[in-house]
């Protein structure tokens, strides 16, 4: 298997972002009256199940869904109190970087590879983390840098055909890399090969070929 072209996303694979996210969605449901005490693995295996972009969504009371709109408005205001608190946070406290998704992408660009970032978080978030790690050398390195967040893309093929086309490489010769079974499907279906990454877990160009899943 030749791979020409990682897409990755930025929580767990290249950021230990899991703690930054749980302090954000408990400021973010402070006042509400609902209680949340996820514990960090919870918090993993919602984002798992959802998505980054969605975990609030499944944090309202079920209850809720009767009123009209309600639960979704609401979910609306909370995800964008999560990601501003988050935002807020990164510039005292910078998540822990994943050695492994670092020496990926080194070895990945020694390789002659071409890598892009497809993150949940809002495109402010994504690029203060890359520069954060990468300084001016995040446009050298990344080829596209695209947010599903801002994009409203979540769930479906049009991140994945805009990342084929901006990077020039075909869906069968590309390695989507993440942690939510959601973008995982999606990838899939618009033809990627995708590899399903849990913390901790074993993340290097030498088992990449090994470890992605052939599409469907």
């Amino acid at each position: 298997m030749t791979i020409n072209a990682i897409l990755l996303n930025l929580d767990e694979i290249l950021f230990d972002t899991a703690p930054l996210h749980l302090a954000a969605i408990h400021a973010a449901m402070e006042g509400t009256g609902v209680p949340l005490r996820w514990s960090m693995p919870e918090l993993r295996e919602v984002a798992s199940t959802v998505g980054w972009t969605r975990v609030l969504d499944v944090a309202l009371p079920q209850e809720e869904k009767n009123e009209k709109g309600g639960k979704r408005s609401r979910a609306i205001d909370l995800n964008a109190a999560h990601h501003r608190h988050f935002h807020d946070a990164l510039a005292t406290r910078k998540p822990e970087a994943n050695p492994r998704g670092v020496q990926l992408i080194k070895d990945a660009l020694d390789a002659g590879c071409k890598l892009g970032v497809i993150s949940d978080l809002p495109a402010p978030s994504a690029a203060a983390l890359l520069e954060q790690l990468f300084g001016n050398d995040v446009n050298s390195k990344f080829t596209l840098v695209a947010s599903r967040h801002d994009a409203g893309h979540r769930h479906h093929d049009g991140m994945h055909a805009l990342a084929l086309r901006t990077m020039g490489v075909h869906a069968d010769e590309t390695v989507l890399i993440d942690t939510s079974l959601p973008n995982l499907l999606a990838a899939r279906k618009s033809g990627l090969r995708t590899v399903h990454f849990k913390m901790p877990g074993i993340l290097s160009w030498k088992s990449l070929p090994a470890m992605a899943s052939r599409a469907s």
